[in-house]
């Protein structure tokens, strides 16, 4: 009896808490696990939004979206439970199994994010796709609207190009944006694997505004993983359109100035008003419209292999000599030291005597005042007016008109050049500064080191009477004072007398425009022994009222005066025939019809 009794008390225990098991289930945790349930039947799909356009100040395009074409994508999760299917796969895009294997595979991607494995398919070449679907529940397909690139190597370096966002720019971009819908509900991640960023240039610089919102369907599956219906759809939202200030037409004619007289360089043209950049172009320099996409492996070698350096952004990367367009810098450190005056004169016999060593000039000048000296670039006077300056009273002068610090240009990886003194000498090299250093400084030579943007701020400085906007490519952005005003009226009266006298009748003639003047500066600066130069030219016009800027640069081409310079006046005329062009079409509007 007492047996019997254990026995029917243990199944009132085991019922009791089978009742009590089941209540928790279907009344405490009913709501919650019905939830799960139902996460388990439906699956988020995001859908990457549009990119964003650039364009000119004109509205002539920039980068800009080609017709829709078809994206093939994986699933690394759902890939992983059928591995036989890979190989399968890669049969019917014809890629390469190890490649395509070791990309679906690789610990960097999230499991559950589609991998970009082909794109830009046309419809005849993603049906094949679309057919096979059913067979592969890993594979992904959607329209999309590849980058498209205009002005082609023209902006490379400008514009820049867009590629697959990497783990590290993911997190970056991730931390920096808001992951949900405007309700707040459904889970968008602005940034996830497989999306495109933008990887230099201003699709870099300005990836947050340009990239969009994203949107998403959630979708219904079957037990096998397969899309069934849609529940749910958030429609995504494009990037932002930007202008920037740059001149469509001009910023071509830029490149294509290079191109034609097969020279290495940049130019730079900036509007002294406000800051706005018309034209910053590099050479040489690569096809932005080959990198949409995968980059091909054998392209991204060739260029990087490249002695040439076709990915450089010369214009505000690469660091050179100035030469002789730095010695506006030396002649205001001077002046307004009252080291010397307009009236001190130099006598120039070809050359300076320092020591043992004879420092030439170009030419025999004979006796030079400051104005004479910059017309026509006297040496002589240069390494006299350097020597009373001294190397710390340069560079503090230098640094005045923006050089050895970024110009500010919204750009990401601007170089910052070079602006020594001795202090920097005695802890670069364990040696003293000589005298010969302070000869080379006053020149624009020796360790000194600029970018042509920094160049051109510079240009922009003197062509304002003493202070420079920031350079600025957002055609909405406000103007900002990068060089605060400084120097006496008078002292840049005489630099830019001396500046419009190297065009009117020194070593820039060639220069001279029919009915416009023009300032300007040549320079040949010298970088290894043997005698090779590179070609400088700067200049603002029209003189007596500036509204551009201009530096070029051209790497071991020789004399300023007749490489540069040509360069300089073909842009130019060119700038000032569409504003007469432009001016003319104003004219001709009658105002009823505005």
């Amino acid at each position: 009896m007492a047996r019997a009794s254990l026995f029917f008390g243990l199944i009132v225990v085991a019922l009791l808490i089978l009742w009590l098991r089941l209540w928790y289930l279907q009344i405490a945790q009913g709501e919650q696990l019905e939830l799960k349930a139902q996460s388990a039947r439906t699956r988020f799909v995001r859908i990457a939004p549009p990119r964003g356009a650039i364009v000119d100040r004109n509205g002539l395009p920039l980068a800009t979206n080609k017709p829709l074409v078809f994206v093939v994508s994986v699933v690394p999760d759902e890939a992983k439970r059928n591995p036989d299917h890979l190989h399968l796969i890669a049969n019917l895009l014809n890629l390469d199994f190890a490649k395509l294997k070791a990309d679906v595979e690789s610990p960097h991607v999230n499991p559950f994010a589609p991998v970009i494995i082909a794109s830009g398919l046309s419809y005849q070449q993603a049906v094949p796709v679309f057919e096979a679907q059913h067979r592969f529940p890993e594979l992904r397909v959607w329209m999309d609207s590849p980058r498209s690139y205009p002005l082609g190597s023209s902006a490379a370096h400008l514009i820049g190009y867009v590629g697959q966002v990497s783990p590290d720019e993911l997190k970056r971009y991730a931390a920096l944006s808001e992951d949900a819908d405007s309700d707040g509900n459904l889970p968008i991640a602005r940034y996830d694997g497989g999306d495109l960023v933008g990887k230099i240039g201003v699709e870099h610089r300005y990836e947050l505004r340009l990239h969009g919102q994203p949107g998403g369907e959630r979708v219904e599956v079957t037990p096998k993983g397969r899309h069934a219906r849609v529940l749910e759809t958030i429609e995504s939202e494009r990037g932002e359109r930007l202008a920037l200030t740059i001149d469509a037409n001009l910023q071509q004619l830029a490149y294509q100035l290079l191109v034609d007289k097969k020279v290495r360089g940049a130019l730079v043209a900036i509007d002294p008003r406000n800051g706005q950049v018309i034209a910053l172009t590099s050479r040489p320099a690569y096809n932005p419209n080959l990198f949409v996409g995968r980059i091909p492996a054998d392209l991204w070698n060739s260029l990087t292999n490249d002695k040439s350096a076709p990915l450089q952004h010369r214009a505000i990367q690469s660091a050179y000599a100035p030469g002789s367009i730095y010695k506006m810098v030396t002649a205001m450190s001077v002046l307004e030291t009252g080291l010397m005056s307009p009236r001190n004169t130099v006598t120039c016999r070809g050359g300076t005597q320092l020591g043992t060593r004879f420092f030439k000039c170009h030419a025999t000048h004979g006796t030079v005042n400051m104005l004479g000296a910059i017309a026509h670039s006297c040496d002589s006077y240069f390494y006299e007016a350097a020597r009373r300056a001294g190397p710390n009273r340069l560079a503090e002068y230098s640094r005045m008109f923006g050089l050895g610090v970024p110009t500010g240009i919204d750009l990401p990886h601007e170089g910052k050049g070079l602006v020594p003194d001795e202090e920097w000498k005695r802890k670069r090299y364990k040696q003293a500064w000589y005298g010969g250093d302070t000869f080379n400084y006053g020149i624009g030579q020796g360790f000194l080191q600029t970018t042509p943007i920094q160049m051109a701020q510079m240009t922009c400085v003197v062509a304002n009477r003493g202070f420079a906007y920031a350079p600025r490519l957002l055609l909405e952005a406000e103007p900002q004072i990068a060089i605060k005003p400084f120097g006496q009226s008078a002292h840049w009266e005489l630099v830019h007398r001396g500046m419009v006298s190297v065009v009117s009748s020194g070593t820039a003639r060639s220069v001279t425009l029919p009915g416009i003047q023009v300032a300007g500066k040549t320079g040949s600066a010298e970088f290894r022994k043997g005698g090779k130069t590179h070609s400088w030219f700067v200049a603002y016009a029209p003189a007596d009222k500036p509204e551009i800027a201009l530096v070029v640069m051209a790497e071991e081409a020789g004399h300023g005066g007749t490489i540069a310079a040509p360069i300089a006046k073909a842009w130019l005329e060119a700038y000032f025939k569409d504003k007469r062009k432009a001016a003319g079409a104003r004219t001709a509007t009658p105002a009823n019809a505005l």
